[in-house]
């Protein structure tokens, strides 16, 4: 095995998306849930009995699984700074990351401030990913595995168009002033499925990036 650490990290960060993504389910379930069994009484949202006791588990499972995520692709990113530069990179602005999320907790009370450091965390987020991935493509290359590096190249590209493309179709509502319903629903639509192949592909790359890893 040539990069043990990268190894051991790329796992985690590919585990810390699995539980993340059993996270996502855990919530949309929740939802559903919580709409089929609820009422509004005197404009508060009243749930019934029946399933409250299901919704507090669920909600604390998924807590303590999105928790159990964050700490593991901390740990991956750790490990995997040892063998790849690019992967130092992702630590410190995950790191950046928790800070502006920590302010934003903070003080919430700050819509401005708050609405400041929810991009700045979303940013983090997408640069921590974008070094990932260049960490892949690179220690690929010194194999070679050209498809690993294709990939994670790939996958980099598209996890720039999913930030890009909404900010697009933001500004161009503003500024052709699109009010017809199907178009921006069809706007929406689009983005959404950008994201979901973006996600797919990631999946894909660090799956097999985790692989390679492994000889």
């Amino acid at each position: 095995m040539r990069y043990p650490n990268a190894f051991k990290g790329v796992r985690k960060i590919f585990l810390a998306e699995v539980l993340m993504l059993l996270t996502a389910i855990l919530g949309v379930v929740l939802l559903f849930m919580v709409d089929r069994n609820s009422m509004e009484v005197a404009g508060e949202l009243v749930v019934n009995n029946s399933i409250k006791r299901t919704a507090t588990i669920l909600t604390i499972a998924a807590a303590v699984i999105a928790l159990l995520a964050f700490l593991l692709n901390l740990a991956g990113v750790i490990n995997a700074r040892r063998d790849n530069e690019n992967f130092r990179v992702a630590l410190f602005v995950t790191i950046l990351g928790i800070l502006a999320g920590g302010v934003s907790a903070v003080w919430s009370s700050n819509e401005r401030l708050v609405k400041w450091m929810d991009t700045a965390t979303t940013l983090c987020s997408l640069f921590a990913s974008y070094y990932v991935l260049t960490g892949i493509a690179e220690l690929a290359q010194t194999y070679p595995d050209n498809a690993t590096k294709a990939l994670a190249e790939k996958s980099r590209n598209l996890l720039c168009a999913t930030f890009a493309v909404p900010a697009l179709i933001r500004i161009a509502v503003m500024l052709f002033r699109i009010q017809n319903e199907t178009v921006l629903i069809i706007l929406s639509v689009a983005a959404l499925l950008l994201e979901l192949v973006s996600y797919v592909v990631y999946m894909r790359a660090l799956s097999r990036g985790k692989q390679m890893l492994s000889a």
